[in-house]
């Protein structure tokens, strides 16, 4: 299987005001999409492991150059650029009801980055977008002004986060940063097949 890693490194670098991350900030980041289009049926060219994370992230792995990670969790072989979904939503499910099926992606930092990050993405053999959170029309973007902290991951950032799909296909996540541009290419695996 053929992996892709993407890398636009150092596009911009932009000066913020001390511990705020205002919307102008959010529109330098909001760069065009880099994302490939491959055609469909092609073999999804999903981004290889990395490396191990800090154990307090236990079942993922990095994914890419970093310095921001998708926290994809174990397969068979350990972590793997997959994130499965039902699709719909099963009823009960916090999702029930949402045109958006969904599962949970969080995201983590290393130490050697400190700024604001922009998320979004699309199919590459397709035409459907990501979207982010739980709410029942979800945003198309994920931004992250703060980071949370993983109390035995010293100076490592955390973020809680659930993505969203309506089709299975190739994806890639957008991670923009102050002074990177990055493509995490992943599989979106149906559970529930018709």
């Amino acid at each position: 299987m053929r992996r892709l890693v993407l890398t636009v490194a150092a596009l911009a670098v932009v000066a913020l005001p001390a511990g705020s991350a205002g919307a102008g900030v959010w529109k330098k980041l909001h760069r065009p999409l880099h994302i490939p289009h491959i055609p469909a049926g092609t073999a999804c060219p999903t981004t290889a492991k990395a490396g191990p994370l800090p154990s307090a992230f236990s079942g993922t792995a990095a994914f890419g150059p970093g310095p921001v990670y998708p926290g994809f969790f174990a397969g068979p072989s350990g972590p793997e650029a997959v994130v499965p979904f039902a699709y719909p939503p099963p009823p009960g499910s916090e999702l029930a009801g949402s045109q958006w099926a969904g599962h949970k992606v969080p995201w983590m930092r290393s130490p050697r980055y400190r700024g604001p990050v922009l998320i979004r993405g699309r199919q590459l053999d397709g035409t459907h977008h990501l979207r982010f959170g739980l709410a029942m029309v979800p945003p198309t973007e994920l931004r992250i002004a703060r980071w949370g902290s993983a109390t035995s991951a010293r100076g490592w950032g955390f973020l809680a986060s659930t993505t969203r799909l309506r089709a299975a296909g190739c994806y890639g996540y957008q991670i923009d940063g102050l002074t990177f541009s990055r493509v995490i290419v992943f599989r979106a695996v149906l559970l529930n097949p018709r």
